[in-house]
């Protein structure tokens, strides 16, 4: 396996290890805080069912902006090194580190309320990986 297919395979297993580790993260808060949301939930771990608890609705919207970025960017990074259009590892190594540690700061920075522009800024250059990505694949591929 080439070296940038390889680069880009590690960084996708981190990003999909941190998206399949929220749910666990979510779900382990909920039976803390005593918030379920179904009877059937409330009767098993004892709780009530809440759509509104602010701790639980931070994780699931952090969670659903990791899916909602981390998931293109896997695709558009695992196509542009397996079609050669990112064939040199530098620029797949750039782009990788930066999208990974962008999202594991946007994640910190939902999870404490930072204030913004941190956030934002965190999400927006995450965004600019996977317009760079796109517009790499989109103009070497022309046809």
């Amino acid at each position: 396996m080439e070296s940038t297919v390889k680069t880009a395979v590690w960084y996708s297993a981190v990003l999909l290890l941190k998206l399949a580790s929220f749910p666990l993260i979510i779900g382990l808060n909920r039976v803390k805080r005593g918030v379920v949301v179904a009877d059937e939930d409330a009767r098993f771990f004892g709780g009530v069912v809440k759509f509104t608890d602010v701790w639980i609705e931070r994780l699931r919207r952090s969670h659903l902006n990791d899916i909602e970025n981390i998931l293109p960017f896997i695709a558009l990074l695992l196509l542009s090194t397996t079609t050669g259009v990112l064939g040199d590892l530098e620029t797949v190594l750039v782009v990788a580190r930066v999208f990974t540690l962008v999202r594991m700061l946007h994640t910190l920075f939902y999870l404490v309320a930072a204030p913004q522009p941190l956030r934002a800024g965190s999400w927006f250059s995450g965004v600019l990986c996977n317009f760079y990505l796109a517009y790499q694949l989109i103009t070497a591929l022309e046809f």
